[in-house]
């Protein structure tokens, strides 16, 4: 078996060049095998002027007989002569009462006899090349793929990360690292070894395996796996003789918080060390440093990491994966476009926005409110004191399931007096007689009822908050023991078939089964949850106080933030207006009745059917009422480590309208707008905002504002080419003041 050869390629005083070095993890060697390694050395990398033999578990002596029996001084005497080249072995040697690794070095003299120079301990940077070509031939550091970027275990973002697992295949792998740990540390016999991740065990059995071997420790210690900094609260207290392995770093911040257990400095190894721009504090003792520098010949630029909570990765959309040390196996990313096309709208979703519509019913909150789970609401007041189909259900249902005798009448987001108009119209006052209406939190203070004497209805203007809903359930089961209760709703809003029926499950299910109590609603719709990071108003707020700070602010943008900082819910002023007016919606929009016109569709009416169609397509186009199966996972187009989902550019092709293009921005998620990763997707979006720039000056171009605002805030991401062009484009055009300089800040 052939040795595992790594080369460097270094500029030292003494010998500068290439330098070999050959490994072998057998316990028994010949001549032969030495010899015929060396020649395969100089016959394909001719430059070399020194090598090196590392057989960490033969002890010296043995290794020096096997030089002397085969052919390798013969070999080195006809090519290293001319050129003052020299054989070493690796080995051991005691100084200042510590064991460092060693540098034996061999020449052969004029009489051809092999004769031995003074022994020289291994300069870093031989270490360091050796390991850092072991390290980049295995590809120990793992580059994010597009879209994607880490969360460390350290707890800070990057697109880089470094992971030894990759590099250790095999037993001389691990007796190279352990052999170089051992001949850098300056510590003695440990009491127990602990490693950051499961993947160092072998390299600390071969290092007691070398440390007996040579004589340098007598004992065999406990090996254990702490896993890194999850692990840090296990570790049990310091002895003071502690050998600690971590793996690879980029902060030193493990090493940091091992210190401050107290376990000793000179006991602490970081394996591989790549330097970070953002923290630069560096481990104490490091046996590679893979960092690039100047006057090396090899290494990796800095790495970059951010902050979680003021991560750039994270604000342009990029898909976190979460790491906790090397566990993660990444591959190639999938890509899929999802389209929305007349399929994703349902026909319950069709009749419900024809009934909410041009009604101004619907309004949208720009910003992210607390408790909500939905950024739209519908005034339920309205809806219900609408004569018209919505009601009509919603009394329907309140004739059909109201308890008696009732006691209680919970109100959410409806008002007392248009409930009283209501059951006034159903002819159902005397029902009321003995019965309390009573609010969500009036609810909390009430005593409990004797079981079996009373029921309660719960009236949701709109049932939008789940957690709200099953609260109040789990609050009905002590206040109405064994009674019957009804939850009749004006419209459910929830954001998949699933959804809504854990809702209903939740709600109907007690002692008796699944039909327990009761539940109805006079009409649904899909639309997403409310999430976790800034909105698009948000972002677009941040973006024009930014260019507002820098003066010299344009008329529309001042406008434009007057707006924004109004964070009511609205029915309008969603979107930049065009260049002459608001943004409308044309007549013909194929996902609302043509025939109606109770009056104009609002702008929150748009993006709600426009975010309903999302949400649809995300789902495979299932709506609300599609079959769900308790256990089963239906499909669901989102973002993973795996797979990279994005909006069909066609979208913006195929959907022309200003208003559209601008819901769409609104409404999809920053990844779905990512089409750095793709030419092909980002040269078409490229050319639907070059269009819409030519457009501008003969009186087109509305949704220009939307799309350079998407760009700005990084929601909506091209490649750099295409940025460019479009910028080039822009400067080039005679656009107003305030849209150049909303493309400047890009």
């Amino acid at each position: 078996m052939h040795a595992q050869r790594l080369t460097t390629r270094i500029n030292l005083d003494a010998f500068p060049g290439e330098a070999c070095l050959l490994v072998y993890d057998e316990l028994q060697l010949t001549g032969t095998i030495l010899g015929d390694d060396i020649r395969e050395v100089f016959d394909t990398r001719p430059g070399t002027v020194r090598i090196y033999i590392l057989a960490p578990f033969v002890p010296e002596q043995q290794l020096r007989e096997y030089l002397q029996s085969g052919a390798a001084f013969t070999r080195i005497s006809s090519y290293f002569n001319a050129i003052g080249g020299r054989l070493c072995l690796l080995s051991f040697s005691l100084q200042e009462g510590q064991n460092i690794a060693t540098a034996i070095p061999f020449f052969i003299d004029d009489a051809g006899h092999p004769q031995q120079e003074d022994s020289i301990a291994v300069h870093d940077e031989l270490r360091n090349g050796w390991l850092f070509d072991l390290f980049d031939r295995y590809r120990g550091r793992i580059d994010a793929p597009p879209g994607v970027h880490f969360s460390k275990s350290s707890g800070r973002h990057s697109y880089k990360f470094l992971r030894v697992s990759n590099i250790l295949l095999s037993s001389s792998d691990c007796a190279l690292i352990a052999y170089f740990v051992l001949g850098t540390l300056r510590c003695g016999q440990p009491r127990r070894i602990f490693v950051d991740t499961a993947s160092l065990l072998p390299v600390a059995f071969a290092l007691q395996r070398i440390a007996l071997t040579h004589e340098i420790w007598n004992l065999y210690a406990p090996v254990k796996s702490f896993s890194s900094y999850g692990g840090l609260d296990k570790l049990p207290t310091s002895s003071g003789r502690d050998l600690i392995l971590v793996s690879a770093s980029t902060s030193g911040g493990l090493v940091s918080q091992l210190l401050s257990k107290d376990f000793a400095a000179n006991y602490i190894a970081t394996l591989f060390y790549l330097g970070n721009s953002d923290t630069p504090s560096t481990p104490r003792t490091i046996i590679c440093d893979l960092t690039f520098r100047q006057g090396r010949m090899f290494g990796y630029p800095l790495i970059e990491s951010f902050p979680a909570e003021n991560c750039p990765l994270c604000s342009k959309g990029y898909f976190l994966a979460e790491l906790e040390g090397d566990q993660f196996q990444l591959e190639k990313r999938a890509r899929k476009e999802f389209s929305v096309t007349t399929s994703s709208q349902t026909q319950e979703a069709r009749k419900t926005l024809d009934n909410l519509a041009r009604k101004n019913l619907i309004s949208a909150f720009p910003f992210r409110q607390r408790g909500l789970s939905s950024d739209f609401a519908v005034d339920a007041d309205s809806m219900l004191g609408h004569d018209g189909t919505i009601r009509n259900r919603f009394m329907r249902a309140l004739r059909r399931y109201m308890p008696m005798p009732l006691q209680f009448v919970i109100l959410i987001d409806l008002s007392e007096q248009t409930f009283r108009d209501l059951i006034n119209i159903a002819d159902l006052n005397a029902s009321l007689n003995s019965a309390r209406i009573i609010s969500y939190e009036e609810l909390l203070a009430c005593e409990p009822l004797a079981p079996n004497i009373g029921g309660a209805l719960v009236v949701f203007g709109t049932l939008s908050n789940f957690a709200k809903a099953r609260d109040i359930n789990a609050q009905l089961r002590i206040k109405v023991p064994k009674g019957c209760v009804a939850y009749v709703s004006g419209i459910t809003i929830a954001n998949s078939a699933e959804h809504l029926a854990d809702l209903k499950m939740f709600l109907t299910y007690g002692e008796l089964g699944r039909d327990t109590f009761t539940y109805e609603a006079a009409c649904s719709l899909m639309l997403p949850s409310s999430g976790n990071g800034s909105t698009a108003w948000e972002l677009e707020l941040a973006l024009l106080q930014q260019i507002r700070e820098e003066g010299n602010v344009a008329a529309e943008i001042d406008a434009r933030l007057d707006s924004l900082l109004n964070e009511n819910s609205r029915t309008n002023v969603l979107f930049w207006p065009g260049r002459q007016q608001e943004l409308t919606i044309q007549n013909d929009f194929v996902y609302l009745e043509v025939d109606v016109s109770l009056g104009p569709v609002s702008q929150a009416d748009v993006l709600a059917i426009v975010s309903n169609l999302l949400v649809t397509a995300r789902m495979d186009n299932r709506g609300l009422n599609a079959r769900s199966k308790i256990g089963q996972e239906p499909i669901h187009w989102h973002q993973s480590v795996y797979g990279h989902i994005f909006l069909s550019p066609a979208t913006f092709e195929n959907y022309n309208d200003a208003i559209l293009h601008a819901a769409f921005l609104r409404s999809a998620t920053a990844a779905e707008l990512n089409y750095a990763n793709d030419e092909i997707s980002s040269g078409r979006i490229s050319s639907v905002v070059r269009a819409q720039i030519q457009a501008w000056a003969s009186g087109g171009g509305d949704s220009l504002p939307e799309f350079f605002i998407a760009l700005a805030t990084h929601r909506l991401a091209l490649t750099t080419d295409h940025i460019q062009t479009i910028r080039e484009a822009a400067n080039a055009s005679s656009l107003p003041n305030y849209l150049l300089s909303i493309i400047a800040t890009i």
